[in-house]
């Protein structure tokens, strides 16, 4: 599966847009901002009560080629966005993307670290270069030799049985 010469596909350019939302009957937050969607290329103009995210570039690397296989082989193949508060003072301030990733691993390690992740769809055509990307790159594990343990005057290889 691996052949090792196709290169890494160039930086995808994105843009992502967040929505301002009311949170009725909440003494604690007036307001949510929520992920509703994905631009390549250029911003759109923001609509009412929307914050558009430019300059965001999703980047392959072959040694995470695993994580993006899993990821374009899933039932809803995605793109994954690190967020965070805004560090502006302004509680009005539309949160900040830290990373974009398509790897389902990495994803997955920034949750387990508490980092807020979002997620939107991957366009079909993202999937399928990521898909050729992630065969063209995979290597499989190296296999591990087996353990040898003493033997424990049971007949068995394993201590304890």
């Amino acid at each position: 599966m691996n052949t090792g010469t196709a290169p890494s596909p160039p930086p995808m350019q994105l843009s992502v847009c967040f929505a301002r939302e009311a949170v009725p009957d909440n003494r604690w937050i007036t307001h949510r901002w929520s992920l509703v969607g994905m631009h390549v290329g250029s911003a759109p103009p923001p609509l009412e009560n929307q914050v558009v995210v430019s300059g965001l570039t999703l980047t392959l690397h072959g040694e995470e080629a695993d994580g993006y296989y899993m990821n374009v082989t899933a039932d809803e193949p995605s793109l994954f966005f690190m967020v965070r508060p805004s560090d502006d003072s302004d509680p009005d301030s539309a949160p900040t993307v830290i990373e974009v990733s398509a790897n389902f691993y990495e994803a997955s390690r920034w949750m387990d670290s508490g980092e807020a992740v979002e997620r939107l769809p991957l366009p079909a055509d993202w999937a399928r270069a990521i898909e050729a990307f992630a065969r063209d790159h995979y290597k499989a594990p190296e296999k591990k030799a087996r353990k040898r343990y003493a033997r424990t005057g049971d007949h068995h290889g394993r201590p304890g049985h």
